[in-house]
């Protein structure tokens, strides 16, 4: 029997000019309802022909966009700024469902495969390229720029930040 519990649920996270799906944003959800949210296609990616890819869930934007973003479960609040995205942070989203019951043993096994995938991706930037290679039967090896995208954006951040308050402005992130 599934769980009809609705918490009040907020995931969102800032991907490219603001194309991340609002759908779960200030909302009562079931535990179902952000399972599904979670795994359905972002409809972000497209092939070299601008041909749709499927297979690129809304967890692996989550778990390594370039921007920030924002969980909640009730009281229960993640967030990250520029640079700072982690799948560590929607395994711990994640985890969270499950302990309350929210999800089945088998929707959460489902949720952490796809946070080992999206692991192996680790850059929003990559996820088209690893949808054709999976498409196409190519295996896939983790991109080394991968692991310096965040730090990247990080330094892009603290630059204009400080340029900023060079010129007498006062930032609040």
């Amino acid at each position: 029997m599934p769980n009809i519990k609705k918490l009040f649920t907020n995931i969102y996270c800032k991907i490219f000019t603001d194309n991340f799906s609002e759908k779960m944003v200030n909302r009562m959800a079931t535990g179902d309802d952000i399972y599904e949210f979670l795994m359905k296609d972002a409809g972000q990616c497209f092939d070299y022909s601008d041909n749709p890819l499927p297979g690129d869930c809304n967890l692996w934007y989550l778990g390594c966009n370039e921007k920030f973003g924002h969980l909640q479960l009730d009281d229960k609040v993640w967030n990250w700024s520029f640079g700072e995205s982690s799948f560590d942070t929607v395994e711990a989203f994640t985890s969270e469902l499950y302990q309350k019951k929210l999800i089945s043993g088998f929707q959460f096994q489902k949720l952490m495969s796809k946070i080992d995938e999206g692991c192996q991706i680790d850059n929003m930037y990559y996820i088209c390229d690893y949808l054709i290679y999976k498409r196409d039967g190519m295996p896939w090896v983790k991109r080394p720029a991968a692991f310096d995208f965040r730090k990247g954006i990080k330094q892009m951040v603290d630059q204009t930040v400080k340029s900023l308050q060079s010129h007498g402005y006062r930032i609040h992130l």
